[in-house]
């Protein structure tokens, strides 16, 4: 009869072996596993396919929201340049505004054009009870 055998049948519970003392780095261990499970656990759910797609189109719309609020707010407080307005008179012409309200260095007709591109006007005709839009340089 054998007094000692190595054999352990596999119907048995496997023996639990417990430590004399606490083991706190076990213990830290164990529980650092099961966080990182839970957090990969996590990370997978969140890249699935579906998430991954509303994920980009949510990051999409809302930089495009902070590029359109960012320009609102960078552009210039002045957007209309400096101008001046005039009621045209009985007898005015293009040629007598000009002359009054040009700067001093200028020529007449450059001045001319720069009131009609102003005004949108296509020919040299005015008509008394228009108001021009000059422009100041």
């Amino acid at each position: 009869m054998l007094k000692y055998s190595t054999y352990r049948s596999i119907y048995d519970k496997a023996p639990v072996v417990e430590s004399l003392g606490h083991n706190p780095i076990t213990r830290c261990s164990a529980q650092i596993k099961e966080i990182t499970e839970l957090l990969l656990e996590g990370l997978m759910r969140l890249f699935r396919r579906d998430y991954v797609i509303k994920l980009t189109l949510i990051i999409v719309l809302v930089l495009s929201g902070l590029t359109v609020v960012g320009n609102v707010f960078a552009g210039s407080t002045t957007l209309m340049k400096d101008e001046k307005r005039v009621v045209v008179e009985r007898g005015d012409t293009l040629w007598s505004i000009a002359l009054e309200n040009k700067p001093s260095d200028m020529k007449t007709a450059v001045y001319i054009e720069g009131i009609k591109k102003s005004n949108g006007i296509k020919g040299s005709q005015i008509d008394a009870g228009d108001i021009l839009t000059l422009p100041i340089y």
